[in-house]
């Protein structure tokens, strides 16, 4: 059984990031920024975690995993800052800030004691704090997308595959606080940032995250949704209730930003 659920994990991983990376190169790095927000790491993980470690774990640890959403923020907006600047390594310092950035705030949220309704607090303002640093990053779009291989796709499939079975595997071990905490880390996220940074360029990585606080909504009303629709309806039944609330706010959101783009 072990094994079955490593393979479900790695094969969902995979195929979400190789979904996204996909879209930025071939629609828009924005338009996958926002559906890199809909709820694809944390379904994964919770999923997983409902299975192994049951509905109560998972309930007691959904306070930290939306507060840890403020902890996503500080990631993109310090990967996004630092990726201005440019220069040489400029992936391996904009990688390695970030991730500081983000441990060091989830190691402070891991601490403090958090309701459903604080939580949410924290993670909207968050959300609109990291939205207005990254509203100049230019909507550029990949001119001429780079040639997919076998051994491309499974590069890409396997850095992400091997991302989520990390972050879950340690959140199983460290506790419902930490395991909440560490929902917010950007598993799929990251390694699509790092596709995208590494094969175009720091540009085409900002434009991507620009879209992403709007799409970071649907993460929240995800996790959120979870302390009711687990007990009530069970794992199984749960995340797909839980799923329809994140995809009908993502279908609102979508339905705005192209009416706006359309009126302009």
């Amino acid at each position: 059984m072990f094994f079955v659920f490593l393979a479900i994990k790695a094969f969902f991983a995979g195929g979400i990031v190789l979904a996204m990376s996909l879209l930025a190169e071939r629609l828009s790095p924005r338009v996958a920024g926002i559906v890199s927000g809909a709820p694809l790491g944390g379904l994964i993980s919770y999923y997983i975690l409902g299975l192994e470690e049951g509905i109560p774990f998972v309930v007691a640890s959904i306070p930290h995993a939306v507060a840890g959403m403020s902890g996503v923020m500080v990631f993109i907006a310090v990967y996004h800052e630092v990726a201005r600047l440019g220069g040489r390594f400029q992936v391996l310092k904009s990688c390695t800030a970030s991730l500081a950035a983000q441990l060091a705030v989830s190691t402070v949220l891991s601490r403090i004691h958090f309701d459903l309704l604080g939580a949410l607090a924290l993670a909207v303002a968050s959300a609109l704090l990291a939205g207005l640093a990254l509203r100049r990053a230019l909507d550029v779009k990949v001119a001429t997308p780079v040639r997919l291989t076998l051994g491309l796709l499974t590069l890409r499939a396997g850095l992400a595959a091997a991302m989520v079975l990390s972050v879950v595997g340690i959140a199983s071990v460290l506790g419902p606080a930490w395991a909440g905490v560490l929902m917010g880390f950007p598993m799929t996220l990251l390694p699509t940032m790092l596709i995208v940074n590494v094969t175009y360029s720091a540009d085409h990585v900002n434009a991507l995250l620009k879209g992403f606080p709007i799409g970071i909504g649907s993460v929240i009303c995800y996790v959120a949704s979870l302390p009711w629709s687990y007990p009530a309806f069970g794992v199984h039944m749960g995340t797909l209730v839980s799923l329809l609330v994140a995809w009908g706010y993502l279908v609102v959101v979508s339905l705005v930003f192209f009416a706006l783009r359309h009126r302009r």
